[in-house]
């Protein structure tokens, strides 16, 4: 198949795609990748089920906007892990004596603590704590709140 595209001399030139090429493919099926697979399963149907329970109630509860959860699914998709910390917890963390109330405060607290890297969106959720994504770290392992 020709295409055609301009060269540096800005004239028109056919080229040939390298689509004859062969490629090989390696065997994939080992224990240890499936074990992976299962792992990632797992941390997203937990982080499903975390937003599942956000979707239940009545109405007039204090829960996350169906925008905000999804932005959450949406992180999911992208390999975030979602997890709930307690407002007690984020203010042990703030070192400060200002309570979290907010979404936005919480999410400075935590950036503070653990950097912008891991820490990819913050919500209050309908119990009155906090849901986070998580993203992997630096050195591609799930990143965990300390207790």
């Amino acid at each position: 198949m020709a295409t055609t595209h301009k060269n540096r001399t800005n004239t028109w030139t056919k080229s040939w795609s390298g689509s004859a090429r062969k490629t090989t493919r390696t065997n994939t099926s080992t224990r240890a990748n499936y074990t992976n697979m299962k792992n990632d399963f797992q941390n997203k149907i937990s982080s499903y089920r975390t937003l599942y329970t956000q979707t239940q109630g009545t109405p007039g509860a204090n829960r996350p906007s169906p925008a905000t959860l999804n932005t959450f699914s949406n992180w999911i998709n992208k390999g975030a892990i979602i997890h709930t910390v307690s407002a007690t917890q984020i203010n042990r963390w703030s070192q400060s004596t200002k309570k979290c109330t907010t979404a936005a405060y919480a999410k400075n607290v935590l950036w503070n603590k653990f950097g912008k890297t891991p820490i990819k969106a913050v919500c209050k959720s309908k119990t009155g704590s906090y849901i986070v994504a998580t993203t992997p770290t630096y050195k591609g392992k799930n990143f965990k709140f300390p207790r």
